[in-house]
């Protein structure tokens, strides 16, 4: 408990340090204050809804670290950080923090030999995400392309109705894969994945280096037509439909398991399920994909409207009288 008090007053003190001079970088959005999923999300869309009103097309790249929290080198961590102005007793308390950690396996009930751990940072810390913010805070400062982050996740994209633009960022991925060689953050490169949007698609092919047997091999980044970018389903025509069906698909789910559990349910039952369990799933990142097609509207309503048939005394009832009882408002607003 004390260890975690000092973990929050050492990441406060670190997060105005950087806040006041201004060094985190603006592509990230992740564990810093006044920016979440959503505002990464709404920065992106926005961006390539510009480009595709111009009647451009855009290339989207979504990188996959290998265990990125887990491979943080320690004393790289913290040259880095030193570089940043977070010196003295922070960091001489950071360094401490992090050292004199071991890990062992067991197998059938016996142990190796402890080995000192000298990467990795602490999940489930107080400080672990700003200490990996602070670590990768220097990788947008390679590329050319527009880059955006949310702690790990990163993604590249530009015009792909340019071909300077492209080839520029097939060689970002270029410095990527060296950035990463530089410190030790290893990218995935067969599950990094390509996403294109427009109704011309560029043919561009993306590739990335990795080395396997002694020999570095070339991989093509494999294409997709939808992707999870943060929660949210984006697909290649940048409908959001995909996320529409899945969502509410999940969220039927739930109002049945609340249909199968509850032999009986008060108003206010029913409204703490609905606003705990379900409607969060309805409404996640809801101002970035928020449909504009009626049938994609109605299907979102649809669940709400499932949902407060589950009152018995309300059941037949008109809608609208349905949601004045239980106090809700309409899904599609």
């Amino acid at each position: 408990m004390l260890c975690k008090l000092m973990e929050k007053i050492i990441r406060e003190h670190v997060i105005e340090h950087l806040q006041v001079n201004k060094l985190i970088s603006r592509q990230q959005h992740g564990f810093t204050k006044g920016r979440s999923c959503v505002t990464q999300l709404l920065d992106v869309t926005d961006a390539w809804t510009e480009i595709l009103d111009e009647g451009g097309s855009i290339d989207i790249i979504y990188m996959d670290f290998m265990k990125a929290f887990d491979s943080v080198p320690h004393q790289r961590l913290l040259a880095k950080l030193s570089a940043h102005g977070i010196q003295g007793k922070v960091l001489e308390w950071i360094q401490a923090f992090l050292s004199e950690r071991g890990q062992r396996v067991v197998v059938n009930g016996t142990s190796s030999q402890p080995a000192p751990v000298t990467s990795g940072i602490p999940q489930g810390s107080v400080v672990g995400p700003m200490l990996f913010v602070m670590y990768i805070n220097d990788l947008p400062d390679v590329c050319t392309s527009n880059v955006k982050l949310f702690a790990d996740d990163t993604k590249l994209f530009t015009r792909s109705d340019d071909e300077a633009a492209t080839t520029a960022m097939q060689e970002d991925l270029n410095r990527l894969k060296q950035w990463s060689n530089d410190w030790l953050l290893r990218f995935h490169p067969q599950k990094c994945s390509v996403l294109k949007l427009g109704s011309k698609k560029s043919g561009t092919k993306y590739t990335m280096k990795e080395k396997g047997n002694g020999e570095e091999h070339e991989i093509v980044l494999e294409e997709h037509v939808v992707e999870k970018d943060l929660g949210v389903y984006v697909d290649n025509a940048l409908s959001f439909k995909e996320h529409v069906i899945r969502s509410t698909a999940k969220a039927n789910k739930v109002v049945g398991i609340i249909r199968r559990t509850f032999d009986f349910l008060t108003d206010d039952l029913l409204v703490r399920l609905y606003k705990s369990l379900v409607r969060p799933l309805l409404e996640y990142g809801h101002s970035v994909w928020q449909p504009q097609h009626k049938t994609l509207c109605s299907d979102v309503e649809d669940v709400q409207r499932r949902a407060t048939k589950l009152l018995a005394s309300i059941r037949d009832k008109p809608y609208p009288e349905r949601l004045a009882t239980l106090r809700l408002s309409p899904q599609a607003r």
